[in-house]
């Protein structure tokens, strides 16, 4: 009986975290300005994320972990996942950085991170976060920071693993997307106005799934000037749900 109870309880646990469950989310914000120490704000930091609430500890790990590496560019997110306590002590660093080496009161650093919200289906959750960050200088730097990952296993899915079947048709039916999109003629090349590498229309793993579709972001500087902006090529579900297959 006690082997039966046991057995009943592993069935349970695996039931309520397979594949199939639909993951719940928190959104977490942390602010931190100089503006509420003095009237001169030049510290400003408002960041948000999407926290899993009943996830397995391994989705859990999995999702935080890629979620860091965003934030691991401006702050210190080694060890257990505490935003808070890293954007203080960033905080307070930068001040002591601007006292140690003399630099003006006028000194920038604006933070926006904010998330858009989470898809998912039974294979996979996908995120997307949206980021500027200004440090003085002519203009912002932006972008969006986007990663799936795969319900059952935990893992970062690639866009290569889902068309790995039909890789070639999958990239000729983006490609032609994306010269629609851009307003590219069919006989055009698209090389002329875009960095793509050797010449050779490619797809970024910066992606995520939407309402609409599967969504491409190049950021500024990726493959156009930052005059061009974020650059979203968007393939909708029509198109290629049958070159897609999930894990």
């Amino acid at each position: 009986m006690r082997k039966l109870f046991i057995l009943l309880c592993i069935i349970t646990v695996y039931s309520c975290f397979s594949n199939n469950t639909i993951v719940n989310f928190e959104k977490v914000k942390v602010e931190k300005k100089s503006s509420d120490l003095s009237a001169d704000s030049s510290y400003d930091v408002s960041i948000m994320y999407h926290n899993p609430i009943d996830a397995s500890v391994y989705l859990k790990d999995s999702i935080l972990k890629h979620t860091k590496l965003l934030f691991a560019s401006w702050f210190d997110v080694k060890g257990q996942f505490d935003l808070n306590t890293s954007v203080s002590k960033h905080f307070a660093e930068y001040f002591r950085q601007i006292e140690q080496n003399n630099l003006p009161s006028h000194t920038f650093f604006s933070l926006k991170i904010s998330p858009d919200d989470v898809y998912q289906n039974k294979h996979i959750i996908s995120f997307a976060y949206n980021w500027s960050i200004y440090e003085g200088g002519a203009h912002p730097n932006a972008g969006k920071y986007c990663f799936v990952i795969d319900k059952k296993t935990g893992n970062k899915v690639s866009y290569k693993t889902l068309t790995a079947e039909h890789e070639t048709e999958f990239l000729n039916i983006a490609e032609t997307e994306f010269k629609t999109q851009s307003g590219i003629k069919a006989d055009e090349k698209i090389y002329d106005l875009y960095w793509f590498k050797d010449g050779k229309f490619h797809l970024t793993d910066n992606y995520v799934f939407t309402p609409a579709g599967l969504v491409f972001i190049y950021n500024p500087y990726e493959i156009a000037p930052y005059s061009f902006g974020l650059i979203e090529l968007i393939l909708p579900y029509e198109k290629i749900t049958e070159l897609i297959k999930f894990p």
